[in-house]
């Protein structure tokens, strides 16, 4: 594969991760409100969902999926309700935080690095839009002999470019965490985040084939 190819598709990804997505979403929420170290490991998750991505794709299940409704809207139905489930989450955070008078790691939990993993590549698997996009775009950059080759390099290329991406969202995020102590602030930010998170949901729902 031509570098210059390969800066090509970097570019496009880079610019698809600046736009702000539930992993974005994710990794922000987990910065502020339960620390870097873990949001490190929602990177982790969000970067291995890249690479399983990758081979899906070249494995033509990609195809498979934008071909068949009902795989389509299986997953997308998966994807609304896993995302669901995260809004819900953390509003049932915020309320609990209404009547905090204890320390906000104590009220809240500190989930373990295990699931902050997983949460990561959940968030990035069980969204259909990025199914739809590995079908769009890597016919575009991969050579028909060498398919899982390429993609694989294509997956890796895009789990790195998103990572450095939402380090640096991580970087700036973390200068904020002072003013993330306080009950009331960490509280709204369960709101907020549950909010678009369910937004997210929704958006994805009205995804069509």
């Amino acid at each position: 594969m031509a570098v210059d190819t390969l800066m090509t598709f970097a570019g496009i990804v880079f610019l698809l991760a600046i736009i702000p997505g539930p992993n974005a979403l994710l990794i922000l929420y987990t910065s502020l409100a339960q620390g870097k170290k873990l949001a490190f490991v929602n990177i982790l998750g969000v970067g291995f969902g890249f690479l399983i991505h990758a081979f899906v794709s070249a494995q033509g299940l990609s195809l498979l999926l934008s071909q068949s409704a009902m795989a389509f809207n299986l997953l997308k139905w998966l994807g609304v309700g896993y995302l669901l489930w995260l809004g819900i989450s953390n509003i049932k955070k915020g309320l609990a935080l209404s009547q905090l008078t204890l320390d906000l790691n104590q009220a809240t939990g500190i989930p373990s690095l295990k699931s902050s993993f997983i949460k990561g590549l959940l968030t990035n698997l069980l969204n259909p839009k990025i199914v739809l996009f590995y079908l769009s775009i890597f016919p575009q950059f991969v050579s028909p002999q060498h398919i899982l080759e390429q993609s694989m390099i294509l997956g890796l290329t895009q789990a790195l470019v998103v990572a450095s991406w939402f380090l640096v969202v991580i970087l700036f995020a973390t200068k904020l965490k002072v003013l993330l102590t306080a009950p009331k602030t960490a509280k709204w930010l369960n709101y907020i985040s549950g909010g678009l998170f369910m937004s997210f949901s929704a958006t994805l729902a009205s995804t069509r084939l």
